[in-house]
């Protein structure tokens, strides 16, 4: 009953001075604003790269990468360097827990000339037929090469929607093109696709992927450039498989660690605590303006006191106790902090909706969010302030002797 009380003063003696009630309100919304709007952002970034990651198997990735080794180096002659299709299917047909493998080399960026005599320049990667399944890449035209053409070193190869629509003004479906050595015919266009952040080596939408037998024929950087992606069928057998697999890689290079395995489970781990640090750094900088909200409470408060000496020692000389006269000033700065709190997370909520709508327009990919955290966080702390900054002012009302309060 006695908060009701309070309350209902509070809205009278701040209703009394609108224009500066609202500019302190003002201050603490901006405050609750940017961190609920910025916090939001930064995760729905964080959401996007993750769920760019997951599409390709996230913590359940193992990339086996070629590297120059360090140690039994001149053993090298012993075998055939790199990788291929026969150290692909003994890694992952004979270990368990692999659901998915490929193996492919990025080539860089290249010239490619079609048969019209157009030139333009492309990401080549030569893949196994098992390429664009294990990287969810879909063929909106045509289709896509198969093991036994790779095997038998067909030329043919799949272009990227860019490429393809910069290289050819009708069907490409058919079209021969040259890349170096390599002259191949289109058989299948990639479908759009945008995956933000997320890089193996290649542009989504920009390449050329033709048969790895077939362009090593021509391209020798393909064996030694070549790397081998295995998908477990969860991150937690993903020790396990990495131990198998290093001891098959070991036992097939002769004790040369040429090679180096790529867990994706704890990468991304990684990953996220990276962006959760990130997301709170992004929260305290917004949260300074929530600082310099509550110095505007206080400087309202002190200023209300000042004004408001002899109404304060007319309530003393009524009966009214110290605690009392401190908790009606600390409930004013507590309900100024509180409702400028609430309008700034849903103005923040508001506006991270608008910039994600807007965001996905040119990147459909984008995952929108409203950080749930932030917002809870938003209205503790401005709520917080309000308390914390109004407490002196309280402290200093309720401690002014009520006879010199009724004499200026």
């Amino acid at each position: 009953m006695r908060f009701a009380v309070y309350l209902a003063i509070a809205a009278r003696a701040l209703s009394a001075h609108k224009l500066r009630s609202l500019l302190t309100v003002l201050s603490i919304t901006i405050g609750a604003f940017a961190i609920v709007l910025m916090t939001s952002l930064a995760e729905g970034g964080l959401l996007t790269l993750s769920r760019g990651i997951e599409d390709l198997g996230g913590a359940r990735l193992i990339l086996i990468v070629p590297k120059e080794p360090e140690r039994a180096e001149r053993k090298k002659s012993m075998y055939v360097t790199g990788f291929t299709r026969r150290d692909r299917d003994r890694l992952a047909r004979g270990v368990p827990h692999v659901a998915e493998h490929t193996m492919y080399a990025m080539l860089g960026s290249r010239d490619v000339t079609t048969d019209e005599g157009k030139e333009d320049r492309t990401d080549l990667v030569a893949a196994d037929s098992g390429f664009l399944r294990a990287f969810r890449m879909a063929v909106g035209r045509g289709r896509a090469f198969s093991d036994d053409e790779d095997r038998r070193r067909s030329p043919v190869c799949v272009a990227g929607p860019k490429l393809a629509s910069r290289l050819f003004r009708g069907d490409p479906i058919g079209r021969w093109v040259t890349v170096g050595a390599l002259r191949c015919r289109v058989i299948g266009v990639l479908a759009e696709s945008d995956r933000l952040g997320v890089s193996f080596g290649f542009n989504w939408v920009d390449l050329l992927v033709a048969p790895i037998d077939t362009v090593a024929d021509v391209e020798p950087a393909v064996k030694s450039a070549a790397l081998v992606v295995i998908k477990t069928d969860d991150p937690r057998n993903n020790d396990p498989v990495k131990r198998i697999l290093n001891a098959l890689l070991v036992e097939r290079h002769h004790g040369v660690d040429d090679f180096t395995l790529l867990d994706f489970s704890g990468i991304m781990g990684k990953f996220e605590a990276m962006f959760t640090t990130m997301k709170a750094i992004v929260g305290l900088i917004a949260g300074v303006a929530l600082l310099i909200g509550g110095v505007g409470v206080m400087n309202m408060m002190l200023v209300s006191v000042s004004e408001r000496v002899r109404e304060i020692g007319i309530r003393k000389a009524l009966g009214a106790a110290p605690r009392d006269i401190s908790a009606q000033f600390l409930c004013e700065a507590a309900l100024l902090s509180g409702f400028g709190g609430l309008l700034g997370v849903f103005g923040g909520g508001l506006a991270a909706e608008i910039a994600s709508a807007v965001i996905r327009r040119f990147t459909p990919s984008w995952v929108g969010a409203v950080s749930m955290p932030a917002v809870v966080a938003a209205l503790v702390v401005s709520s917080g302030v309000g308390v914390v900054f109004g407490w002196l002012p309280a402290r200093r009302a309720g401690r002014l002797d009520p006879v010199a309060a009724m004499r200026r």
